[in-house]
């Protein structure tokens, strides 16, 4: 659970970071408005989410909790995204893609560590 977290920290970090660079080497004109609260909220909502589902140890308890948690982040992320196209209608796009690659990012690392503990090839 700690490797997770870490893993999931150092990525939003070198994200950021690699936001800021392609900011300050002109290659975005101008970081998403929602730039701090999406990668707070993800990491929150990754983290929260890896948590519950880290502890089942049931299998077919755990495909019906993960199927339940997909539905639950998808209407939570799309009405963040509402909200963020709702408040920010002229930086909707660049809010978007940025939530869209975060969320791919975190998603993939959540998906990589559950599968390392439910095939049993080791602790994360």
């Amino acid at each position: 659970m700690i490797r997770f977290v870490l893993v999931l920290l150092i990525a939003a970090l070198a994200l950021a970071c690699l936001a800021g660079l392609a900011y300050k080497q002109l290659w975005i004109e101008q970081l998403p408005s929602f730039f701090f609260e999406t990668l707070i909220f993800l990491v929150f909502s990754t983290t929260t989410i890896f948590a519950y589902l880290y502890k089942v140890d049931k299998p077919d308890f755990f495909v019906q909790l993960y199927l339940l948690t997909m539905v639950v982040k998808f209407l939570a992320y799309g009405a963040y995204n509402l909200f963020m196209i709702m408040e920010d209608k002229p930086g909707a796009a660049a809010n978007v893609v940025f939530f869209m690659l975060l969320y791919a990012v975190f998603t993939g690392l959540e998906i990589a560590f559950l599968y390392r503990k439910i095939s049993g090839s080791g602790r994360s």
